[in-house]
């Protein structure tokens, strides 16, 4: 297959995903593989960048459309959008959707750098909701004490769990006065300290930076609504706790923190979501080797939320290694 027929496939797959929950990014999606079907100056843009060949490559063209509307370099396009999106809500016709996929043809055409610069950033989607299947291993593992220490970390929002207010089956766990409020499945947690936590990343967001907030933001589509006020407010509150993320490889990163803790009480978890299928074997194989050989030096566990590549469900795993 042709680098444009692979890349229309997958723009296709991600359109028919959100033509429920976001159906005018749906439709944009969709427009965007007729581009790179029929060829010209979008296809052209868009096939000379290796993302093309990325299953990720919608979520990255999609992002890279999204940011042109938060940044402001694209009016026109806001305003169709936000047409077609009220429209689609109440029913009517497709017609605006249209309008608004001819909004973003002009703005991508004029914003080629922006567009590629986008197809060349990981994509981070990154929601504090996540976070509930940390607190899920954290409840198996059933330790008082955690020292937290995130693989792929981000901006830390993983890392600040136990700042968020969950709501779980007759039960409430964190900071009652949490701006963050989010629902969780599973039993209570057990009563739990996070007496340590620190991340890394290759390419770390700083929440309190307004064009690293925008970039995370880009990763949703506008038309789901819950998913930005809930990183909007995650946002703010890593800005007051004031976590900061590492800019490391992992296995590098992991070798040089994981060292015993002072309290011999505390409990190591090691924390990574849709980051596994980005490494390489050679880098699995050393964040492998690092964890067993800490294995009988501390308490140590892994809590990991992965999908064995990009096209399927992730599962949340567990392992204890001491």
């Amino acid at each position: 297959m042709t680098a444009a027929a692979i890349g229309a496939s997958t723009l296709r797959t991600l359109s028919v995903r959100l033509r429920t929950s976001a159906p005018v990014s749906a439709r944009i999606l969709s427009e965007l593989a007729s581009e790179l079907d029929k060829g010209g100056p979008v296809a052209d843009l868009l096939c000379s960048h290796s993302a093309v060949h990325s299953p990720l490559f919608g979520v990255q063209a999609l992002a890279g459309v999204r940011l042109l509307m938060l940044s402001g370099k694209a009016p026109e396009l806001s305003q169709r959008f936000a047409s077609a999106h009220a429209a689609a809500m109440a029913g009517e016709s497709d017609s605006t959707a249209l309008l608004a996929w001819l909004a973003a043809r002009r703005a991508i055409v004029e914003n080629a750098g922006e567009i590629l610069a986008a197809l060349d950033r990981t994509v981070q989607q990154h929601q504090p909701k996540t976070a509930a299947f940390l607190l899920r291993g954290l409840t198996m593992i059933g330790a008082p004490k955690v020292r937290l220490l995130e693989l792929g970390a981000c901006a830390g929002l993983n890392l600040i769990l136990d700042h968020y207010r969950w709501f779980g089956l007759g039960w409430e766990w964190g900071d009652k006065d949490s701006p963050v409020r989010l629902a969780a499945v599973g039993p209570q947690p057990p009563n739990l300290e996070i007496v340590g936590r620190a991340g890394c990343d290759l390419q770390p967001r700083d929440p309190a930076d307004p064009k690293h907030a925008m970039i995370l933001h880009s990763f949703i589509p506008p038309e789901h609504d819950a998913l930005r006020w809930d990183l909007d407010d995650a946002v703010e509150l890593a800005t007051k706790v004031g976590v900061k993320v590492a800019r490391s490889p992992a296995g590098r990163w992991l070798r040089e923190n994981l060292v015993p803790p002072d309290d011999r009480g505390t409990y190591t978890v090691i924390w990574h979501s849709s980051f596994w299928a980005y490494l390489t074997e050679d880098e699995r194989n050393e964040i492998e080797t690092t964890l067993t050989a800490a294995a009988g030096s501390m308490p140590l566990a892994r809590v990991a939320y992965e999908s064995t590549d990009f096209r399927s469900n992730p599962r949340l795993t567990v392992t204890i290694y001491s």
